[in-house]
Parts: C-alpha cells; sequence; structure tokens
C-alpha cells in the first residue's frame, strides 16, 4: 500500500491584490495549484497511490468555497483515491465542515478514524484558526486516550498539522507534545506524520518514526532576529506498506530558487 502525504497547500482561488508583508508575498507566489498538479502527477507516473493524506493548511483562509473547489479539484486528479485529511491554523472547523465535508457547520475538532487491514489512520485535530502554535485541549486529550484504548496493540498511523520537536524549527512546538507522547506511549504506532513548519523533516520521535513533510506553496527561511526569506518551494512524502510495516520512505522536496520576498515578521 502507497501512502502519499502532502500538506499546507494554503489555497485560494484568488490571492489578494497587495504589495506588502505577508500578503504581498501571496501575491507573487505561483498557484499552489500548478505545483500540487506536477508533484501529483509526478508520483502517480511512477507510483501506484492507493491513498493522499493532507496533514493541514488546506486552505489560505478557511473559506467555504475555496474547500469545495479544493477538494473537487483533487477528485480530477486523483479520481477514486482516497483522501485523508486533518487541519491546521489556516482552516476554519465550521467552514471546512460546510464545503469539504458537506455537513452541518460545528466548530468542534475535526478527528477522524479511517480503518484499513493493515493499519488504522488517527487523524488528531491539534488546530485553531489564527493560533500558529496549536492549542491544547483537554477533550482532546481524552478523546485521543479512548480512541487507543479502543485500538489496542492494533498498528496505528497518528496525523496531525503541529510539529513536535524543537529542533526542527523556529516555531515553537505544539504545547502539548509532552502528554500526547506519554498518551501514545503504550500504543502501537507505526509513524507520526504532521506538516505546519513547511520543510521536510525525517526522524524519531521516543522510538517512533516521525515525519513532517514540506508544504506545497512556499517556504519560509529563518535569517534571524525574525527575518525571514520567503520562495516558491514543494514537495511531499510517499511511504510504502507492506503487511503493516513501513518498508520504504521517499521525501521529495522541488526548489525553485524564487525568492518571493524577505520579510521582517516582528512586524
Amino acid at each position: 500500500m502507497n501512502l502519499l502525504h502532502i500538506s499546507d497547500i494554503h489555497f485560494r482561488r484568488e490571492y489578494e491584490a497587495c504589495e506588502e508583508g505577508y500578503k504581498g508575498m501571496l501575491s507573487l507566489m505561483k498557484n499552489p495549484l500548478i505545483q500540487l498538479e506536477q508533484c501529483l502527477q509526478q508520483v502517480m507516473n511512477q507510483e501506484t497511490v492507493d491513498l493522499v493524506i493532507i496533514s493541514g493548511d488546506l486552505t489560505e483562509d478557511g473559506e467555504i468555497e475555496d474547500y469545495r473547489f479544493l477538494k473537487k479539484w483533487l477528485q480530477s486528479v486523483l479520481g477514486d483515491i482516497e483522501i485523508v485529511v486533518t487541519l491546521g491554523n489556516h482552516d476554519i472547523k465550521e467552514n471546512f465542515r460546510v464545503g469539504w465535508c458537506e455537513e452541518a457547520a460545528s466548530d468542534l475538532p475535526y478527528n477522524h478514524v479511517s480503518v484499513y487491514p493493515e493499519f488504522t489512520i488517527v487523524s488528531f485535530d491539534n488546530s485553531a484558526y489564527g493560533q500558529e502554535n496549536g492549542v491544547v485541549s483537554e477533550e482532546q486529550f481524552q478523546w485521543l486516550g479512548e480512541t487507543l484504548e479502543a485500538l489496542h496493540d492494533k498498528p496505528v498511523m497518528l496525523v496531525t498539522h503541529h510539529h513536535l520537536l524543537t529542533q526542527q524549527s523556529s516555531m515553537p512546538k505544539w504545547p502539548g507534545t509532552e502528554r500526547f507522547l506519554k498518551l501514545i506511549d503504550s500504543s502501537n504506532v507505526l509513524c507520526i506524520l504532521n506538516g505546519h513548519t513547511h520543510h521536510s523533516y525525517l526522524g524519531t520521535i521516543n522510538g517512533v518514526p516521525y515525519f513532517t513533510v514540506a508544504s506545497m506553496s512556499f517556504a519560509g527561511d529563518d535569517l534571524g532576529e525574525g527575518i525571514v526569506r520567503f520562495e516558491n518551494r514543494c514537495g511531499y512524502n510517499l511511504y510504502q506498506f507492506e503487511q503493516g510495516k513501513m518498508l520504504r520512505q521517499i521525501s521529495e522536496t522541488k526548489f525553485s530558487g524564487q525568492v518571493l520576498k524577505v520579510l521582517d515578521m516582528r512586524t
């Protein structure tokens, strides 16, 4: 079974015309669907893709019609390939449920359990719109604990948006990390997948394989003292599983070399 992992599409049907700041950077960015289509076609021409995982920030501003458009666009490219998602800090839960899920609006966390013959994917929502570092919720920890307990020793793949390791980014790790790791310690976790940083990172955390995928839109390089250089950059991860074990993992990042803006993020 081949799983394609992407993240941080930051899609908008139209980006606001602007010359200054973060919005000015977005206005210069290549439409992420161009990069996404190129990556999808590259992978699908070389591999059979059985499942696509998107680890948050599907849209830039969480608009209903952006979710609706993005899902239809993905389905037109992917066909019958299933998509599993979690949400990020640029996603709005109520609008996601209406535009993507075609259900009634709700601001409840979007947690999801997807069961497959070889493993179960648990999408854990640690995000809130506009809160860059994520949120910590007692109700969420309770849900995760009960979910893992119900799965017992079955193989589990955990998907969330925010990163868990301090050393991988200048952005703070998710503040609920320590309790999260303690909670999953007795479970049979195959790997942890996330996004948020826009930079690829491969490693382990408490002995568990841990993969942060590059963004599908842009990346910012920290130059120090709050100065960040933004450029068009995109990437994906591909994981191959057989009989519940990961046999192969590929990370691809495409560097455009096109600097969009250099910004002082302290202002």
